[in-house]
């Protein structure tokens, strides 16, 4: 399937609605499921991700398969190996390339009975819950953060207090602290000492939890906004006190001239003049906002280097390699190694080849901000946006002429 994308008009004004951030979704469904008694969560994402988070739970199922959700797949592999009973936990093809024995090894530490039933070290795997004793585990922080929020979410329920004793500089650490104070809202004791995450057992309160709007996916706005010819958009609900680390999107867009002012309804972007001597950001702890970054610059011509890519070539696409090949497309010239992306420059081509989501929804929602300066550009695949934002075409038609392409 393909969308063809014309923009209705170079200037945006309104508002827009922004998803429930599924990042916190999934987090407080692990912590309900965990607590003594269910509790109301409002506000809950409705994001493919968070629907099969919910179902999984929710369901007495011998086989959980959750497509491409890898924060269900990391979440669930750590709640089925805390709970009495026989699993099998699949995924994706691309879930089946995606590397999860870091979590598998610390489980096993703490008395998990885990087994891969294909590739050593991947999906899908075979789990035989049972109560894990707790203590002193290891973990490599330079792979993924919701190896360690897994460990975090089942820690309450373990007879002994867990240390989780992260090996480096961990990857998003935001998202450690988010779990941190999500756990804490809801009765849990968490500590953090030097490169230690410290638990102690206890039980979770069963508590009504308001989710907050999605941080992440007011970046894809803030690329829009960058590329127009003029912009004024309220996102609505977001709040200079959220606990997502993706807020410092108003601090790497205001470098490229949008302005971001918090009223009693959200956050108020414009569209304004700026310096193109922007030099380099490190993305170590916010990874989702590469993206919607790397396509608003390269859409300005301005030379950026993205560094602390740690992880990306290990997402729903190899996003390193994604970047490269889409931003090729506009002329754009690129250098990349494991862990960084340059843009060096570009001069627009003007004969546009059909953008790929890559199976991405993060790519195809940043891609889509290039019909602010394209007089009609086309894009693959484009319902992969529902695993994180499903209005999002909905909110874009209020600017752009989205119609079917073949």
């Amino acid at each position: 399937m393909r969308f063809i994308l014309r923009a209705k008009t170079k200037t945006l004004k309104g508002q827009i609605t922004l998803p429930a951030s599924k990042s916190i979704s999934n987090r407080v469904l692990i912590i309900r499921a965990l607590a003594s008694n269910p509790f109301k969560i409002q506000n809950l994402s409705d994001a493919d991700d968070t629907v099969i988070m919910s179902k999984a739970l929710d369901r007495n199922d011998m086989i959980t398969d959750v497509g491409p959700a890898g924060t269900a797949m990391r979440f669930l592999t750590a709640f089925y190996a805390s709970r009495p009973g026989e699993k099998v936990l699949t995924g994706s093809d691309r879930m089946k390339q995606r590397p999860i024995s870091i979590l598998v090894d610390a489980l096993r530490e703490l008395g998990a009975n885990i087994t891969y039933l294909e590739k050593e070290g991947y999906p899908p795997l075979h789990i035989e819950g049972r109560r894990l004793k707790g203590g002193t585990v290891k973990i490599s922080g330079n792979v993924s953060s919701q190896f360690i929020t897994a460990l975090m979410l089942i820690a309450p329920n373990l007879p002994r207090p867990l240390i989780i004793d992260i090996q480096g500089d961990p990857l998003s650490r935001p998202y450690i602290s988010m779990t941190k104070s999500l756990m804490e809202a809801c009765g849990a004791q968490v500590s953090f000492e030097n490169n230690n995450v410290i638990i102690q057992p206890g039980r979770y309160r069963s508590k009504s939890y308001l989710v907050e709007f999605d941080w992440s996916s007011a970046a894809f706005w803030m690329g829009f906004a960058a590329l127009s010819r003029n912009a004024k958009l309220l996102l609505k609900g977001l709040t200079a006190d959220s606990i997502q680390g993706d807020k410092t999107a108003v601090e790497i867009f205001s470098k490229i001239g949008v302005t971001s002012i918090f009223n009693e309804k959200g956050l108020l972007i414009e569209r304004t003049n700026f310096s193109s001597s922007v030099g380099e950001w490190n993305f170590r702890n916010h990874p989702d906002l590469v993206q919607p970054a790397a396509i608003a610059f390269a859409g300005l011509k301005i030379p950026f280097l993205m560094l602390g890519l740690d992880n990306l070539r290990l997402k729903e696409s190899d996003r390193i390699s994604a970047l490269q090949i889409e931003l090729a497309k506009i002329g754009a010239q690129t250098e990349s190694t494991e862990t960084s992306l340059q843009i060096i420059g570009n001069a627009l081509n003007e004969n546009l080849e059909t953008f790929d989501a890559h199976s991405d929804h993060r790519m195809v929602m940043s891609v889509a901000s290039l019909a602010m300066i394209y007089p009609e550009i086309v894009v693959r695949d484009p319902m992969v946006v529902a695993k994180s934002y499903p209005a999002f075409w909905s909110q874009v038609e209020k600017f752009v002429d989205v119609r079917p392409g073949k």
